[in-house]
């Protein structure tokens, strides 16, 4: 039960901090939104490109997790009694949990980021 709790805190932190980083990312890169707006870009274009650079983010980071988780995993096959330390389906429920969490989290930012008006997004970046 505590284990699940943990699991649980390290999801919403884990969340919270990919949104502040996907939100630095979209008010560092307002000024280019509204260039790519004012140029005929859609919002469904802006959003695509805030969710793509997440994704791609997300990938990396799920990648090396997963080598890592991998490769630990030898490591702990000591430590635990009468348990497997590699479970596929825990390493692909935690995988597939991630990815939702984080690709929710750089959502907002990117929703955010199609509402904003061309010509104050221009205005800033002068």
């Amino acid at each position: 039960m505590l284990i699940g709790v943990f699991a649980a805190v390290a999801l919403v932190l884990a969340s919270v901090g990919i949104y502040g980083v996907m939100s630095f990312l979209v008010v560092q890169r307002t000024h280019e939104m509204g260039v790519r707006m004012a140029l005929g870009a859609q919002r469904a274009d802006v959003l695509r490109l805030v969710i793509g650079r997440a994704a791609k983010l997300v990938l990396i980071g799920v990648t090396l997790g997963l080598l890592l988780g991998v490769m630990s995993s030898r490591a702990l096959q000591a430590m635990l009694f009468n348990v497997g330390a590699f479970d596929p389906m825990t390493f692909l429920g935690v995988t597939l949990a991630l990815i939702v969490v984080s690709l929710f989290a750089s959502y907002i930012p990117a929703l955010r980021a199609t509402r904003a008006d061309p010509m104050i997004a221009l205005g800033h970046g002068a």
